[in-house]
């Protein structure tokens, strides 16, 4: 009786907490990309140069449900232009919209510390491409497929009252899909797999 009274006590305790979060951050997108060798030869052949994606910036919202207090589920929408871009003069000859949303599970380390939480997190992302668009030579069009990968993470709440906090985070997405131009059945792998920084608050309820 003794042993079930304090495991119910334990259980009671571990409920009292906040099970849903809002959080809306700011990022920085820093693309690792990696163009096929065969667009790389088109684009060269056009005295184009080497394509590179550039950084950019965009906006996130998070919600994210606790399962228990050190374990949640957190669903991440973002809308992200990325320009594309010729290496040494960055002239801009194209550019891609991607909706990028995610669903990761996260474990937090210190839930209950009132400086700091760290967590990791690990799951899956879609990223959509769309209104892409490329000019160089007789490119007049271009289409990103849609791709399926892995996401990873690693951030940090700091609370500034109970239920409302700053947040810190960095996540990886691998991100690989397929390219083609002029509406050619002909497909070119693309690479995009950003290093994402954001920074932004959040609230438990």
């Amino acid at each position: 009786m003794l042993v079930f009274a304090f495991a119910s006590a334990c259980f009671a305790a571990d409920q009292d907490f906040n099970r849903y979060g809002v959080r809306i951050r700011g990022l920085y997108v820093m693309p690792n990309d990696h163009f096929d060798g065969a667009v790389q030869g088109i684009l060269n052949n056009l005295g184009a140069g080497k394509a590179v994606i550039d950084d950019s910036v965009a906006p996130e919202l998070d919600l994210e449900y606790f399962f228990t207090k050190h374990i949640s589920a957190e669903l991440v929408l973002a809308l992200v232009k990325n320009d594309i871009a010729i290496q040494g003069g960055h002239s801009v000859v194209g550019s891609t919209w991607l909706l990028p949303p995610s669903l990761l599970v996260k474990y937090h380390i210190l839930p209950d510390n009132c400086t700091v939480d760290p967590y990791v997190g690990f799951g899956m992302n879609v990223v959509m491409p769309f209104d892409e668009h490329l000019t160089a030579g007789p490119i007049n069009s271009v289409k990103i497929d849609t791709s399926v990968g892995w996401a990873a993470q690693i951030g940090a709440d700091f609370p500034i009252t109970k239920k409302c906090y700053f947040n810190l985070d960095v996540k990886y997405y691998n991100t690989e899909t397929q390219m083609r131009f002029n509406g050619n059945s002909t497909k070119y792998n693309l690479d995009i797999n950003p290093v994402i920084v954001g920074t932004g608050f959040g609230v438990r309820f």
